[in-house]
């Protein structure tokens, strides 16, 4: 690897350390039991900006080698499918009166969420105790499935309840709340 390459690498995960570590604070991803509506959307709202922070920085740290850079892609790819997917059947059982911890359907996205998301978050991480030398710092995030499940859970369940106590127009609030929770593509973040 050339001197410049090597410093424009290190300048990028200075950058992605910097920025994890801003839109990331590691405290909540301790989080397991979103109580409030607030807290439940919190919980979403880190999950996405971890993630996708991850993604950043698997595109700083390996788009330079295709199998990794392309496998990273696909993990994303595949938690962010499913965390969408979760999201809009959660804003689907909402409108629809269906309490989302009683569906197995749900249950079961659910699962895959958490399990994709895991495999992603971990597959970066691993990658980065690989690297020589500086590594860049990675948002905090839940790292078993079992207590990613417990945590999603949770938050489906106090904004299950906050909807359903709600007026017309928080309700309205909370939907839109939800469209926000879902990742950004890859090819943006790789921008």
């Amino acid at each position: 690897m050339t001197a410049y390459r090597e410093e424009r690498i290190g300048r990028r995960m200075l950058l992605a350390t910097a920025l994890s570590s801003v839109l990331c604070p590691p405290a909540r991803a301790q989080q397991t039991e979103p109580e409030t509506l607030s807290d439940a959307i919190r919980f979403f709202a880190h999950e996405k900006s971890a993630a996708e922070q991850y993604g950043v920085i698997l595109f700083t740290v390996a788009r330079d080698n295709a199998g990794l850079y392309v496998r990273g892609i696909r993990l994303y790819a595949d938690a962010k499918a499913e965390f969408d997917g979760l999201i809009s059947e959660l804003r689907f059982d909402l409108q629809n009166g269906q309490e989302p911890a009683k569906s197995a359907k749900f249950n079961a996205a659910l699962q895959a969420a958490a399990e994709k998301r895991v495999a992603f978050t971990s597959f970066v991480s691993d990658e980065i105790d690989k690297l020589p030398g500086a590594r860049p710092g990675l948002p905090d995030v839940i790292r078993a499935v079992p207590e990613l499940v417990t945590a999603t859970t949770n938050a489906g369940i106090s904004i299950w309840n906050a909807f359903h106590q709600a007026r017309k127009e928080s309700r309205d609030a909370i939907l839109n709340e939800l469209d926000h929770l879902e990742w950004r593509p890859f090819s943006e973040l790789a921008k």
